[in-house]
């Protein structure tokens, strides 16, 4: 049986240090029908040649403004002719062997619409941080902790799931890939693998350790929107509340960090009203905290810089 088409979209914005090590991660990988997609946000920091010495190895890139990360893996994907997709981060990597081993997944469960493993946290250097385990594919944990158990990077899925899922919601930054993995769980099956596919990396301009405000209001509007679905499972129904005061707690978390004070207390004292079993003794230090006035706050924090930087 021949080998199955597999497509890669890489979403990039500023990210000129990182590219090449990842376009290269993907052009070695060990499979015969490879399609490379890039969707460069407009980046003025050398993205675009970095592209360009490769552009014989990629079917198609653009590099122009876009509306943000799920912007521009619709873009990519409305260019992508496989059967099985996927998308790599330009900050991130694949493993060797990655590709190979999660399409043969898939080909051995044709019920499976997607496939992921664990992948190897590495800092802006690349050296290793340890590892970011995968969790089961448990829909109604995933809703009523607020986690998503899926790790991204290496993760494939068929076109079929684009289908169902898709596309990508525009207006949610972070968490639109978290809204595709529970909208593929309603649908079907997904598989995990005991092994890393990907290196996802930390570093100070990455997503993952910023943008906290926007994180706060899109975590609540994915819960939201999620719960105003009418083809919710009845053990799902049965976790809203939960779920939902979760959501509140972390959204409280994300307006503290953005200095969004009276947000923050808002978040966390709807969230103990919607669940009250999450008042615990850390929610109500985290509430306490929001009553403490700035000026004490803005000093804290400087002391404890202080003591990070020595």
């Amino acid at each position: 049986m021949s080998e199955p088409r597999i497509s890669i979209v890489v979403p990039s914005y500023g990210q000129a240090a990182f590219l090449e090590e990842t376009l290269l991660s993907i052009f070695s990988q060990d499979v015969a029908e490879l399609e490379v997609v890039v969707v460069d946000g407009g980046s003025d920091d050398g993205s675009a040649d970095v592209i360009r010495r490769y552009e014989d190895r990629i079917a198609w890139w653009v590099s122009e403004p876009d509306q943000g990360q799920a912007d521009a893996l619709n873009k990519g994907f409305s260019h992508c002719t496989g059967d099985i997709l996927g998308w790599v981060c330009s900050d991130d990597t694949l493993l060797p062997g990655a590709l190979r081993a999660a399409s043969e997944a898939l080909v051995r469960d044709p019920e499976a619409l997607l496939v992921y493993g664990d992948a190897e946290l590495v800092d802006e250097a690349g050296l290793s941080l340890g590892l970011l385990h995968a969790r089961p594919f448990d829909v109604v944990t995933m809703v009523r902790t607020c986690q998503n158990h899926v790790v991204q990077p290496g993760s494939l899925f068929r076109r079929e799931a684009l289908e169902i899922a898709g596309p990508f919601v525009v207006e949610s930054h972070y968490y639109f890939d978290f809204e595709f993995v529970l909208k593929l769980g309603l649908a079907g099956r997904a598989l995990q693998l005991n092994r890393s596919l990907g290196t996802y990396r930390l570093h100070e301009t990455s997503k993952s350790t910023s943008g906290t405000l926007i994180k706060a209001t899109d975590h609540e509007r994915l819960f939201n929107v999620l719960f105003a679905r009418p083809d919710l499972t009845p053990e799902l129904r049965a976790v809203e509340r939960e779920a939902r005061s979760r959501s509140f707690l972390t959204a409280g978390e994300y307006y503290f960090a953005a200095s969004k004070i009276r947000e923050a207390r808002i978040a966390y004292l709807r969230g103990v009203r919607k669940y009250p079993r999450h008042f615990t003794p850390r929610v109500a230090g985290l509430i306490a905290r929001t009553l403490v006035p700035r000026s004490v706050l803005r000093g804290l924090r400087r002391v404890k810089r202080r003591a990070v930087t020595g």
